[in-house]
């Protein structure tokens, strides 16, 4: 999975999160967006299905912060003999109420404070 840099749709990025012994890990490798929408990077780091990771775009240019990104593991397939496995990924977005007007945890955070000032 860890072919050259060549082709667009292939970004340098740092992933982290925690691996399948709950081990904090970070690695850097390229993040390939194929046309179809599959999302993959390829990594030493052993982690499980349905995982949670950060993705961060590594730009060349010090001055741009980037945030990183929430991707679930979607799937893991064997790598190409050198070591990595390929690690299909989804992107996760806040999950929002029914009315689509505020975020879940915001509401949660809402519902905490409101009970602090009964108490």
């Amino acid at each position: 999975m860890q072919p050259g840099i060549e082709g667009p749709n292939n970004y340098r990025v740092e992933v982290s999160g925690w691996d399948a012994r709950e081990l904090f890990f970070v690695e850097k490798t390229l993040f390939r967006w194929t046309d179809s929408g599959e999302k993959t990077v390829g990594l030493m780091s052993r982690l499980r299905e349905g995982c949670v990771v950060f993705v961060r775009l590594i730009h060349a240019f010090a001055e741009n912060v980037n945030f990183p990104v929430a991707y679930r593991v979607q799937s893991i397939a064997p790598g190409e003999g050198d070591g990595r496995g390929c690690v299909r990924l989804v992107q996760l977005h806040p999950r929002y109420e029914s009315n689509h007007e505020a975020p879940v945890l915001g509401k949660a955070a809402v519902d905490v404070e409101a009970s602090k000032r009964m108490n």
